[in-house]
């Protein structure tokens, strides 16, 4: 056998999860057109297997959420024909917003609609008969999400509102081409009880799958395709050996 068959040979049954070029690049062609290709069900297996806590195939709840002011968050606070008690502000790590006379208010842990519901009582109490006000949250500081492993930009998001699964994935800049697709974790913290929950990213986006809400805290973590991985290497290997150029 010559030289070249040999590491041909060697490549193929010694690589893990290489079982043929065709069936690599079948899996490769799959990601470029994902609402069209059979989809494969998630489930709870190796793609999380790597973190000590809860595994559970599914999605986590997906009722409506509104974003809720926290510490660090920059509000402004506008008084309609007052611009004298208008004003921007942080709200510090206790929770309240200062604000001209009527001084500090807690405003941590309430929509902006109920911010403005409290400021307008307390300025009812004090100095206007029939006040109103509006608040905008001008940088969302208090709540955030982590998006890693294989994707193009991951790393720490505010949660500026509504997000969904699949926009912080997009914030993300998408999935990198050596991702697992089928498989991707959404870690979820509550009172002190970390879930792990598996969703296949090719059934959200063709509507199979509920595209989860997300919450503060929230870490989605996306692992490397073993069947990719190791097609990059074969053909890395390849181009380094022999001088070949391969294309996927």
């Amino acid at each position: 056998m010559k030289p070249f068959a040999i590491m041909i040979f060697i490549l193929l049954f010694l690589l893990p999860g290489v079982t043929g070029a065709d069936g690599v690049l079948d899996d490769l062609q799959v990601d470029n057109d994902a609402d069209s290709s059979p989809l494969p069900g998630p489930g709870a297996g190796a793609a999380i297997s790597d973190f000590p806590v809860a595994q559970k195939s599914g999605q986590p709840d997906s009722s409506t959420y509104e974003y809720r002011i926290g510490p660090l968050d920059l509000i402004e606070v506008e008084v309609f024909q007052a611009q004298e008690l208008s004003r921007e502000t942080r709200v510090n790590t206790e929770g309240y917003a200062s604000l001209p006379l009527i001084g500090p208010v807690k405003v941590a842990g309430l929509t902006a609609r109920e911010a403005e519901r409290c400021i307008e009582k307390v300025l009812k109490e004090k100095y206007l008969q029939d006040p109103h006000v509006t608040v905008f949250i001008k940088e969302y500081e208090s709540q955030k999400i982590t998006v890693e492993g294989w994707v193009k930009n991951p790393g720490v998001f505010p949660l500026k509102g509504k997000t969904t699964f699949l926009q912080a994935i997009a914030n993300a800049k998408g999935m990198d081409r050596l991702a697992d697709f089928d498989e991707v974790a959404i870690f979820r913290t509550e009172n002190g009880k970390t879930t792990g929950y598996i969703l296949s990213y090719r059934q959200v986006r063709a509507g199979k799958q509920i595209d989860p809400v997300l919450k503060s805290g929230d870490i989605i973590v996306v692992n490397r395709s073993g069947s990719k991985a190791a097609w990059k290497l074969f053909s890395e290997t390849l181009t380094s050996f022999v001088g070949w150029s391969v294309l996927f």
